[in-house]
């Protein structure tokens, strides 16, 4: 009974008695370079990746193939419409150029061929270097000079760094008389072509040497404005100009402007020439009617005559009383030289 008694006393005691708490430790786990901790394991918290886990969290190649065509359409669609852009702008500025240009044309239309503001819209608008690097370059005219090339060369005694201007040059769009001048001896000078077409081939000669310009010679002394008539059938034939407009469905027409010689020579910046070749397609004495001799010097006169003995009598009469003397023809040339001898 007694030890009964105890044993129950002693359950008593032992629930009367208060349970010690539990201290609770606070552990310092390791953190990770984002500055969160990193559990241990057991813990809820993911574990660090490992290497191999980290490979196949990066992009595969078979990915970035899938993604190459994506990037190539952005970049080539971006390219596309950054060059539409700057060739619309380059267009607008172009035709607003040519809205100027062609009210300039018209404001000098009939103005003195010294006229200073005449010379600086010829320097600034219509000369161009002769050469176009954006096309194939055509071949040359040949290794030898033609007849009457040769001609004067000899009797300037193989002159070099000489100066010239060539009126109608590759007027066939493939020969000119003054291409060995410059590819031989460093000659320089203009060269002018009214034919779209052989204007375009004269380029792509590459005359690097030379000043072009798509233009012809005023017959007049101040500018004016001409029919160009060019046959349509023969695509880049040219016969002749004029200064009125024809209707014949034979012909294709386009309008161009012609300059004074002189005004070419100011807005070359020269008054001094070497040779001077002249083919115009008939108005070869009114050309020569306008230059006035007293300003410039010109050594020789190679005239292409295509016309009956009478106007040939007639050109040579005017020349002599510009002191010039007739020396010697080649076929269609005609050459003339400065008479030293009355200066």
């Amino acid at each position: 009974m007694s030890n009964l008694f105890i044993g129950r006393e002693l359950m008593t005691v032992k629930k009367l008695r208060p349970r010690p708490k539990r201290k609770h430790v606070m552990m310092n786990l390791p953190t990770n370079c984002q500055g969160t901790d990193i559990a241990p394991s057991g813990t809820p918290h993911e574990l660090p990746p490992t290497p191999t886990k980290m490979r196949h969290m990066l992009p595969t190649t078979a990915s970035l193939k899938n993604l190459l065509p994506t990037v190539t359409f952005f970049v080539a669609f971006a390219t596309v419409m950054t060059v539409l852009v700057i060739h619309m702008n380059n267009t607008a500025t172009r035709h607003h150029q040519f809205r100027v240009n062609m009210s300039k044309d018209n404001e000098f239309l009939g103005v003195a061929q010294d006229n200073p503001d005449l010379i600086t819209y010829i320097r600034e608008v219509h000369l161009t270097p002769a050469v176009e690097p954006h096309h194939r370059p055509l071949e040359t005219s040949g290794p030898f000079p033609s007849e009457d090339t040769a001609y004067v060369i000899k009797l300037l005694n193989n002159k070099h760094e000489g100066t010239f201007i060539e009126a109608g040059a590759y007027n066939d769009g493939k020969t000119s008389k003054t291409e060995y001048l410059e590819r031989k001896l460093d000659w320089h000078g203009l060269l002018i072509q009214p034919e779209p077409t052989h204007y375009f081939k004269l380029k792509r000669h590459n005359r690097g040497r030379s000043q072009a310009i798509h233009a012809c010679l005023s017959s007049t002394p101040y500018p004016k404005e001409v029919t160009f008539h060019q046959e349509d059938r023969d695509g880049v034939k040219i016969n002749r100009i004029h200064a009125n407009t024809i209707d014949d469905p034979d012909w294709f027409n386009t309008r161009v402007k012609c300059f004074p010689f002189y005004s070419l020579l100011l807005a070359m910046n020269i008054t001094a020439v070497d040779f001077f070749i002249l083919e115009s397609g008939g108005t070869e004495l009114q050309v020569l009617q306008t230059i006035p001799f007293e300003r410039v010097k010109i050594e020789f006169i190679d005239v292409q005559l295509l016309t009956s003995d009478l106007e040939k009598d007639t050109i040579k009469k005017f020349l002599a009383t510009k002191n010039y003397v007739f020396l010697k023809n080649f076929n269609n040339s005609y050459i003339f030289r400065v008479n030293h001898l009355n200066i």
